[in-house]
């Protein structure tokens, strides 16, 4: 995910020490100013971001669709359930108010899209989920995500972040299940399972890394290592024996085990956009694939 929380947090403490915050300035669910959120006013940060979406037949070769699904939006994750396309992301449409999810979906592999509508995690409390990352579950949908505003509290401080899972039937009503993996650092999370081992793969921007974790449960995850290095924001898909590591850029690397990744000479880059981040694939039931992403 290409960080806002930093500048959203410089912004805001150049706010509060300049001295133009009012003792009784609005606040808004989670008791933040509601000036941290003022998304439209920012020259960087979600607001400007789309989701938009390119198709393959190999896993390699891209094919940009040059179409917006979502505006004010970032960090798409994506699964492919009975013939629907769902695709979570972070929305930020609306001033004063925190980062929610949104979720689009589709019946006929991307040709139409649904309206947009917010899920609901009960159980959340005064957490701020972002960079959703959903795991076809066979009665459901587990959906995997890092607390935004845990992160923009400790900001100066040395604290592990904290990756927390949440459960539904319908895709829309989640009940949260507690904590995953903590690490210094960490966002992004994304997750698959082969031969009923889970692997989550985590970004780590400051060392431009993924970090990979293992469980079998898929919700108690243990850290295995670094799985790449000289990119983060990952998403990994796997199909007949090999792991395919998507990171920002988007480059493209592979890997027999899962544990360890070498980067190929495939890249995808947005046609219309100048920035191509934060992949999210699946697999439609023609054989073909979809790459959500985020772009600008």
């Amino acid at each position: 995910m290409k960080r806002t929380l930093v500048i959203v947090g410089l912004l805001f403490m150049v706010v509060l020490y300049s001295g133009c915050i009012e003792e009784d300035i609005d606040e808004d669910i989670n008791g933040k100013p509601a000036q941290e959120y003022d998304w439209s006013t920012m020259n960087e940060g979600p607001y400007n971001d789309k989701v938009s979406f390119a198709t393959s037949s190999d896993l390699f070769n891209w094919t940009d669709s040059e179409t917006v699904l979502a505006i004010h939006a970032s960090v798409p994750g994506a699964i492919y359930k009975d013939g629907v396309i769902y695709v979570y992301f972070v929305d930020v449409s609306v001033d004063g108010i925190a980062e929610r999810i949104g979720m689009i979906s589709s019946n006929d592999n991307g040709q139409t899209w649904s309206e947009k509508e917010y899920i609901d995690v009960d159980g959340v409390g005064d957490k701020v989920p972002v960079d959703p990352a959903p795991f076809l579950l066979d009665d459901g949908i587990r959906l995997y995500y890092f607390d935004i505003d845990e992160e923009r509290s400790s900001m100066g401080s040395e604290s592990e972040n904290k990756i927390y899972s949440a459960i539904s039937s319908d895709g829309v009503n989640f009940v949260e299940e507690g904590v995953c993996f903590s690490k210094e650092g960490v966002f992004d999370p994304d997750v698959i399972e082969v031969d009923s081992m889970y692997r989550m793969y985590v970004g780590d921007l400051e060392g431009n890394r993924v970090i990979s974790a293992t469980s079998s449960d898929g919700l108690n995850f243990v850290e295995e290592g670094v799985a790449y290095t000289g990119g983060a924001v990952p998403d990994v898909f796997y199909k007949d024996g090999v792991y395919y590591l998507y990171t920002a850029g988007i480059d493209i690397s592979t890997s027999s085990d899962g544990a360890s990744f070498t980067k190929t000479s495939y890249r995808f880059e947005s046609s219309i956009n100048l920035l191509t981040a934060d992949p999210s694939v699946i697999e439609l039931d023609d054989g073909t694939y979809m790459m959500l992403y985020k772009t600008k």
